[in-house]
Formats: structure tokens, C-alpha cells, sequence
């Protein structure tokens, strides 16, 4: 009996000591699959802040100002590459002014109060255009930061 569990008792010890190895090695491969998975977002951030910096680049770039030695010349061009989105936005800007006024000014033609006729005006639509305009002269790098942080959550 003493023989048969002699040679028993090794085998235990052998197959615990198997049985923490390899939940020892589960928990390294778990920790080696998650240090990638960080590794990997971090260079997809690094990526995207490098491309990012490239886009900015890129846009300075093309709108340098290319000097051809002419005064008169060269003022132009500045004029004309430093007034292009400004003007466009002013355009826009006074056609859709006067589409909400066309609006107002018919709404109160048919007997509409004014109090009444703001919520006929001004909807979600208008709110989401101001929004964008906004958000693209004063906060686009914001708002890119503010909705990554959002997703990742």
C-alpha cells in the first residue's frame, strides 16, 4: 500500500504543479493580448495625429502664396487667396438671410404673429448649419478631439 501511494504522491505533485504552469501561461497570454491590443491604439493614434499634421501641411502649402516679383501682381493674388472662402461665406450667409426673410416677411403678410413665426423659422435644420459653420471657423480641431473621446467610450 505504502509503494502504491509512494509512487502516487509524485504524480499529484507533478500534475499541480503542471495545472499552475498552465494557468500561469493563460494569464501571460492574456496579458501579452492586451499589452497589443494598447500597442495598437496607440499607433492608430499616433497615426491619425501624424496624419493630422500632414493635412495641416498640406493646406498651408497650398495656400502659400507664390511671389512672381510683381507689386501689383502679387497683391492681387494675396487679395483674391485671402478673400475666396470669406466671400463665399458671405454669399451664402446673405441668401440664406434673405430666404429666412421672405419667409417671415410672407408668414406675417398671411396674418401670422411674430411671436408664432420663430418656431417657423428657426428648426433643428438651422441649428445644424450655424453648428457646422461654427464649428468649422472656431473649434474643428475641438470637435474632432471631443467625438473620438466620445466613441472611445
Amino acid at each position: 500500500m505504502l509503494g502504491l501511494l509512494g509512487s502516487f504522491i509524485p504524480e499529484l505533485l507533478k500534475f499541480w504543479k503542471q495545472k499552475a504552469d498552465n494557468k500561469h501561461e493563460i494569464e501571460m497570454t492574456k496579458l501579452q493580448m492586451d499589452a497589443a491590443r494598447l500597442q495598437g491604439q496607440i499607433r492608430l493614434e499616433e497615426i491619425n495625429a501624424q496624419a493630422d499634421i500632414e493635412e495641416s501641411k498640406a493646406l498651408y502649402a497650398s495656400a502659400e502664396q507664390k511671389i512672381t516679383g510683381w507689386k501689383f501682381v502679387d497683391g492681387l493674388v494675396s487679395l483674391y487667396n485671402s478673400s475666396v472662402r470669406p466671400t463665399i461665406t458671405y454669399a451664402f450667409m446673405l441668401l440664406y438671410m434673405y430666404v429666412k426673410y421672405s419667409a417671415i416677411y410672407g408668414m406675417m403678410q398671411m396674418g401670422q404673429k411674430w411671436q408664432e413665426i420663430g418656431s417657423y423659422v428657426w428648426g433643428s435644420e438651422d441649428f445644424a448649419i450655424f453648428s457646422t459653420i461654427i464649428a468649422f471657423y472656431f473649434g474643428g480641431r475641438f470637435m474632432r478631439y471631443s467625438l473620438q473621446r466620445i466613441d472611445k467610450k
